[in-house]
C-alpha cells in the first residue's frame, strides 16, 4: 500500500506531462502554420520587389532617353543660332532667361 501513494504521484506527473505535451505540440502546428504563412509572404514581397526594380529600371531609361534628346536639341539649336552674343538687342538690356513647358506623352 505504500506504493499506492507513489503510483498516484507518478500518474499525475505522467498527466501532467502528456497535457504539456499537448499543448506544446498545439503551439509547434500554430508556428509551423505561421512559417508558411511568412514564407507566402515574403514570397509576395520579393515579387513586389522585382516589379519594383524592373519598373524602377525602365523608368531610368526612359529618362536617360529624355535627357539624351533634350541635350541633343541644345546641341542642334546652339549649332544653329550660332554663339550667342551679350551684346544688347535694340537698344535693350541683357535678354532675360526664358521658361519654357515641355510636352511630353
Amino acid at each position: 500500500m505504500e506504493y499506492e501513494e507513489d503510483l498516484k504521484k507518478l500518474e499525475s506527473n505522467v498527466e501532467k506531462m502528456l497535457n504539456t505535451l499537448d499543448s506544446v505540440q498545439g503551439d509547434k502546428i500554430k508556428l509551423q502554420a505561421d512559417i508558411v504563412r511568412l514564407e507566402q509572404d515574403k514570397r509576395g514581397l520579393e515579387e513586389q520587389v522585382k516589379r519594383l526594380k524592373d519598373e524602377k529600371k525602365n523608368i531610368h531609361q526612359r529618362v536617360s532617353g529624355l535627357l539624351g534628346s533634350i541635350e541633343k536639341w541644345e546641341k542642334s539649336t546652339t549649332l544653329e543660332a550660332g554663339p550667342l552674343s551679350s551684346a544688347p538687342v535694340l537698344g535693350k538690356g541683357p535678354s532675360e532667361p526664358v521658361q519654357g513647358v515641355l510636352v511630353g506623352n
